[in-house]
């Protein structure tokens, strides 16, 4: 039988191991949060693009494209903040976390709310 890569040996290969439970580490209630609030400001602002394209083909004003790239916006800001988050500890992170939330405050207020 030969090994898909010629160039490495079945000696050669590294194999990792799940960790037990006790070595798993967590990233924490507030970072699963704000990863969540990330994703789901994401997802909004997909739902909101969708939404201004229906509208677009059927003739009505829809959303408006302000609101669509304020949206992106908000999800860029908040995923970058979010990738900001889970590669780092302490402080850095929590003030990741906290410009997530900030993100995600700003356009449900301006766009849904006010």
């Amino acid at each position: 039988m030969t090994h898909p890569d010629p160039q490495t040996r079945p000696d050669d290969v590294t194999v990792e191991l799940p960790r037990t439970p006790a070595e798993r580490v967590r990233s924490g209630f507030w970072r699963e949060l704000s990863g969540a609030l990330a994703v789901g400001l994401s997802g909004l602002a997909l739902v909101v693009l969708v939404l201004q394209v229906i509208a677009w083909t059927r003739g009505v004003p829809g959303p408006g494209i302000g609101v669509v790239l304020g949206h992106f916006a908000a999800a860029g800001a908040a995923l970058v903040a979010q990738r900001f988050a889970d590669r780092r500890r302490g402080p850095e992170a929590a003030l990741a976390v906290v410009v997530v939330a900030i993100a995600t405050g700003v356009a449900i207020w301006f766009f849904w709310w006010a």
